[in-house]
């Protein structure tokens, strides 16, 4: 019986894990995006939204 409870225990904590991991990557996503933009008005460049869709394409892809 104490084997099932640990095991549901990792299965719930790895869970979590993933969920976390998850959100924080979201994050990263959403911050490089507005770094972006930030920079790119700073600088004065207009950043047409094919090359914002390409850069988030890329590091989409990255993510395994």
């Amino acid at each position: 019986m104490e084997t099932l409870t640990v095991r549901e225990q990792v299965i719930n904590f790895l869970e979590a894990a993933v969920v976390f991991l998850l959100i924080t990557n979201a994050f990263s996503v959403f911050a490089a995006i507005c770094a972006i933009q930030l920079l790119s008005d700073r600088a004065g460049v207009r950043v047409l939204p094919a090359v914002v869709n390409r850069k988030l394409e890329t590091l989409l892809r990255r993510q395994p």
